[in-house]
């Protein structure tokens, strides 16, 4: 692996292993929120306020929110720099932000808060809404180069035939017919239609596309391997972040 490809998975797996700990410090502040003051809480302002958002709650909300936002960039830029596409980057932080979510209320609405119920549900389909593009993008990712459609039809003839001019007197003229024999004495006019047109090489094609296709499993390959690796780190690492927070 070049440095270039080695720095990209060092930013991939950073970004994975902070959104994932920082989306789980979210969900902790939210879930505290949602058991302590009824799902709904305030600060500061000239009235009186029914629910105070304590203090550890909103640094849980707010860096979980924006420590979110910026591990994400990185975790994008890192997969890109992979040779990965941002686009599935965005996905599976689509999906895992608003599945990690939408379980977090499904479980509270089971808890004895039924509002939570409908939220929780709605979260986890918007999930979803993001897991199945993102798998039909991993497929045709993966998929044989041999079913991308080819530029180039084999036996194909060219559409521009350079113009060899004639030698006059030559004494002789190459006839690659079916003997393929040289005859001298004859007119001395070379016609380069007569020339036989290169075909394909034979097992070339094949061995490009097993070549293109290993390539791009490597490629793949390693960026799942680092998001997981990255994930699992965050999860362990959230305990952590959560008590310091609080």
């Amino acid at each position: 692996m070049s440095a270039k490809k080695l720095v990209a998975a060092l930013v991939a797996f950073a970004g994975a292993m902070a959104f994932t700990a920082c989306l789980l410090a979210l969900v902790d502040g939210m879930r505290d929120v949602a058991q302590t003051d009824g799902g709904f809480c305030a600060s500061g302002g000239p009235y009186v306020i029914a629910h105070q958002c304590s203090s550890s709650d909103v640094r849980l909300i707010m860096i979980g929110i924006f420590g979110a936002l910026i591990a994400a960039g990185f975790y994008a830029g890192g997969s890109a720099g992979l040779g990965s596409k941002a686009a599935s980057a965005g996905l599976i932080l689509w999906a895992a932000l608003f599945g990690t979510l939408g379980w977090n209320f499904v479980s509270l609405g089971h808890a004895g808060a039924p509002g939570m119920l409908f939220t929780g549900v709605l979260f986890l389909a918007m999930a979803v809404g993001g897991l199945i593009p993102l798998l039909f993008r991993l497929a045709d990712d993966l998929r044989s180069p041999s079913s991308q459609p080819s530029p180039v039809i084999p036996g194909m003839q060219p559409l521009v035939r350079a113009a060899v001019p004639t030698a006059p007197d030559l004494g002789a003229t190459f006839h690659p017919s079916a003997a393929g024999t040289f005859q001298p004495g004859a007119t001395g006019t070379f016609q380069p239609g007569m020339l036989p047109m290169p075909g394909p090489v034979p097992g070339r094609s094949a061995v490009s596309q097993a070549a293109a296709r290993s390539t791009e499993l490597l490629r793949t390959g390693v960026w799942l391997v680092v998001s997981v690796a990255g994930t699992a780190f965050g999860i362990a690492l959230s305990a952590s972040l959560i008590s310091m927070l609080r």
